[in-house]
């Protein structure tokens, strides 16, 4: 059927729908109840769409955040891993020396830090500070 044909549709409806039916026809100019169903059905189909388009959308963006956590969490789980293992080695390796030098007690470093100590704090804390420096630049490049 073209847009200027017409079939022929007897319905039996409620007074609440009857009442809106008169009131898209106000709202809309239109004279006939035909006219006022065609126009709600055209809506409808419209706002389907629209709900497709929306469900389309939010599932490609959760997709996409998905992937982009997913690297994200990989790396945090890369690092940990990567510090617990140096953490476990530092742990063995500083047992040993105790246990070889015969330590009983320590003095502990919020009482007396070691020279080494600091400098060694030191050392970290700018390779830290150059890494970071080294991915926000790498980020910046990548979003160009």
């Amino acid at each position: 059927m073209s847009s200027e044909e017409k079939a022929r549709l007897r319905l039996s409806v409620n007074p609440e729908v009857l009442d809106y039916i008169e009131e898209i026809k106000e709202e809309q100019n239109l004279s006939f109840n035909g006219d006022a169903v065609s126009f709600l059905v055209a809506d409808y189909q419209r706002l389907k769409k629209e709900q497709w388009s929306l469900n389309y959308v939010a599932e490609v963006v959760s997709k996409n955040l998905h992937e982009t956590l997913k690297e994200e969490l990989t790396r945090i789980r890369l690092g940990t891993n990567n510090t617990d293992r140096n953490t476990q080695i530092i742990t063995e390796v500083l047992n040993g020396m105790l246990i070889n030098d015969n330590v009983e007690g320590l003095v502990t470093s919020d009482v007396m830090e070691a020279e080494g100590i600091t400098s060694a704090k030191n050392v970290v804390q700018e390779r830290i500070e150059n890494k970071r420096q080294k991915r926000v630049e790498w980020e910046v490049s990548r979003q160009k």
